[in-house]
């Protein structure tokens, strides 16, 4: 592959800009669950783990065992387990190895993807309670003063939490076929699964990432070959299709067969998925994290959405895997849909269907598609009624997540009071935060206060600087008011020039003021002050 990853590339791989899940309806509130778990002394695997190691993690937790113990006895469902995600994985595949290549073959550690194995032992309680934060007391009951499962041997917790990961482990009502393993079953099988115990000891797609995360991409290939053909797919079978498919797309420089890569990429994309077992985490602070499924969905999303390498643009299939993402428990492919439809790219323009997808990211927390759907809200748009209340109320809960444009749009709500009451101590401190987040028109803002002396002491030299910090972001009139103070010399050392190259370049932003600003500092330059001007103008 001639030179860096392109833009492009990039773009397919990292799936920009694509989230969330409609299934998902507890994947934030599994996230509090699995914060629990960590807190309580639990490592949880990586992402790229056969599924059936989060239970093997998991039944070393006595917290865990306590409650599927309590499950079975009562004869209900034990505690949910959700699928780790994990970031993309997206190298420079121009990039050297990072280990010549032909070098022996990285050892797969012990424990695999952060988790040691496990399949033999009891869990005592009595003596791990203590060290386990909340866990219980000494008389071997949990916290809420439930027995704790002393006698259920780590196996027995383990398989049944495996159950759940198993094709079919749902209810007839929702797989429309017969269970395999009854979901609600939460207690001891009494054996150990020696299938599961095959996978678990797996090599081969260890090996593979190794070598992947070294850069040696060729010398990868065969082994998530062996990887894919060895593992079922929910079990690193589609772990290993990703990687193959990515790799055949565009990590493979000359011999790079994007044709190939799609094949491959549509085998993880269609991994078997059960809304009960298959359900992913979903934080979103990370909304990048995804599983292979979502994954692979994503970027036969962005492939098919502009072509590549042969590839034809297909905005029809674009669509199909990027909802397929978000079948998948992908919650930002909710956000990418609600874009492609209230753009209207490559279909008619439907804001009302549109508005249906964000409000399904933003019911599960993404705060992109909270001020997406409070933008759409705030004005109202065709089939979506003006609801300024309900707008203002989804910028607030972005607005915890420090989401810079909700709170630029909260600051300036009560700032000028549209649709709250004007709130001048509230407006500032949202201004604050936004232009803390990185807003250039919080930051402009700001320079605003402090220039005029309103609610803060009057600090011109403040002014200036926040004045530049929000034009050098871009913010138009930020260059304006900067390039007003430099004419006069406010703030600091007085700047013609420099004044007249951001006023040149509030112009191109189509800033109202700005020509006209321009064309009368012009007329106060001299000739060698214009010449200045211009070479400034053309280093910028």
């Amino acid at each position: 592959m001639d030179g860096k990853l392109g833009g492009l590339a990039a773009l397919l791989l990292a799936g920009t800009g694509i989230f969330l899940g409609a299934p998902a309806l507890a994947q934030t509130e599994a996230q509090k669950q699995s914060d629990e778990l960590i807190i309580r002394g639990q490592r949880m695997p990586a992402a790229e783990a056969q599924r059936s190691a989060t239970c093997e993690a998991l039944a070393r937790n006595p917290y865990f065992a306590a409650l599927s113990g309590v499950a079975a006895d009562k004869g209900v469902l034990g505690p949910a387990v959700y699928l780790p995600t994990r970031l993309p994985r997206n190298p420079d595949y121009s990039a050297p190895p990072l280990a010549p290549p032909g070098s022996p073959l990285p050892k797969a550690p012990k424990s695999r993807f952060g988790t040691l194995l496990l399949f033999s032992g009891v869990i005592d309680t009595a003596s791990t309670t203590s060290d386990v934060a909340g866990a219980g007391g000494d008389d071997g009951t949990a916290a809420s003063g439930t027995p704790a499962a002393a006698t259920a041997s780590a196996d027995e917790v383990a398989a049944a939490c495996r159950a759940r990961y198993q094709p079919n482990a749902g209810s007839p009502e929702v797989t429309s076929r017969p269970a395999g393993i009854p979901i609600e079953f939460g207690g001891p099988t009494g054996k150990t699964d020696t299938r599961a115990s095959r996978i678990a000891h797996d090599d081969t797609l260890p090996i593979a990432i190794l070598l992947f995360d070294q850069r040696r991409f060729a010398e990868s290939l065969p082994w998530f070959k062996r990887a894919a053909g060895k593992l079922p797919l929910g079990a690193g079978g589609d772990e290993a299709a990703l990687y193959i498919g990515k790799l055949y797309l565009m990590g493979l420089g000359e011999q790079s067969d994007p044709a190939e890569g799609v094949r491959w990429l549509e085998k993880a994309a269609t991994a078997r998925f059960n809304a009960i077992t298959d359900t992913p985490m979903f934080n979103p602070d990370v909304p990048e994290l995804n599983t292979a499924s979502g994954e692979a969905s994503v970027i036969l999303g962005n492939v098919y959405r502009g072509g590549y390498k042969g590839i034809a643009k297909n905005p029809e299939a674009s669509r199909k895997w990027f909802a397929r993402a978000l079948e998948t428990g992908h919650v930002p492919a909710a956000k990418m849909l609600g874009d492609l439809y209230r753009d209207g790219i490559d279909t008619p323009r439907d804001p009302a269907r549109a508005s249906s997808y964000y409000r399904q990211a933003a019911k599960l927390d993404l705060p992109s598609a909270q001020v997406a759907l409070a933008q759409m809200l705030e004005s109202g748009d065709d089939g979506v009624k003006q609801d300024r209340p309900q707008a203002i109320a989804w910028y607030r809960a972005a607005a915890k997540h420090e989401h810079l444009e909700a709170l630029y749009a909260l600051a300036r709500a009560f700032d000028l009071g549209e649709g709250v009451k004007a709130d001048p101590e509230q407006a500032l401190g949202y201004y604050k935060r936004a232009a803390l987040a990185g807003s250039a028109g919080a930051m402009t803002a700001l320079g605003t206060y402090f220039y005029e002396g309103r609610q803060v002491a009057k600090d011109p030299a403040a002014a200036r600087r926040w004045f530049e910090q929000g034009a050098t972001r871009g913010d138009a009139d930020g260059m304006v008011d900067l390039a007003a103070m430099q004419i006069q010399g406010q703030g600091g050392d007085k700047d013609v020039v420099q004044a007249w190259v951001w006023l040149k370049r509030a112009a191109t932003l189509r800033h109202q003021a700005a020509p006209n600003a321009v064309a009368a500092l012009e007329r106060r330059m001299s000739p060698a002050e214009r010449a200045a001007a211009l070479r400034a103008l053309e280093r910028h």
